[in-house]
């Protein structure tokens, strides 16, 4: 017997078919999303399975674990920036009076 399974799409914790804020990292939830096709609508829509591709998950399955997002790596500091200019400046100064 399948039945439908909901798990937090950010940190991958099971949770009730109804639940509206994730209880460990605090993700709201707005909509159910298969994790086979992609199809995204409410929980209702969900009752038997996805009603695109009819993926449901046996009822004694264990859990496919959700990673999160990958981190994005901040910008570099702005001073990197002036620095980089500067170091360019001075080379092609450098190059302007070799060349003369």
């Amino acid at each position: 017997m399948k039945r439908p399974r909901y798990f937090c799409e950010h940190c991958g914790l099971e949770v009730r078919k109804n639940a509206k804020i994730c209880p460990r990292c605090g993700r709201f939830f707005s909509s159910v999303k298969c994790p086979r096709c992609g199809y995204t609508g409410q929980a209702e829509d969900f009752e038997s399975g996805c009603p695109v591709c009819g993926y449901a998950e046996a009822a004694n399955a264990a859990p496919e674990p959700v990673l999160p997002p990958p981190a994005v790596a901040p910008p570099p500091p702005r001073w990197a920036y002036a620095l980089a200019l500067l170091v360019l400046a001075s080379l092609i100064l450098l190059l302007v009076r070799t060349i003369q």
